[in-house]
């Protein structure tokens, strides 16, 4: 059995995420943890599921958020995640504000 990964992806404005979680969800099979607002106008999305599968969603995700907000998106995969991130992936409202 494949080790769960996770990824999380931030984007100025939550029609970017959104956009990015719908093209996610549509092209792959992973799991969308949570959407939280950071703070400064930023929302970040934790997105878990196998590795290879992460991974695409995440350049997805980012690709889509990047074509409509126009902006910079932040993205980071943790293929081998360690507890306390597989915990913040399972309830990202953690770190929000």
């Amino acid at each position: 059995m494949a080790r769960t990964a996770v990824g999380f992806i931030e984007a100025e404005g939550f029609v970017p995420i959104f956009d990015a979680v719908d093209a996610m969800t549509k092209s792959t099979e992973v799991d969308i943890s949570g959407v939280v607002r950071l703070g400064g106008g930023l929302i970040a999305v934790a997105i878990v599921g196998d590795l290879a599968t992460v991974e695409e969603a995440v350049e997805i995700g980012e690709e889509t958020a990047r074509a409509i907000s126009g902006r910079g998106v932040k993205s980071i995969v943790f293929a081998s995640p360690a507890d306390s991130i597989v915990a913040l992936a399972g309830d990202i409202t953690l770190i929000g504000s």
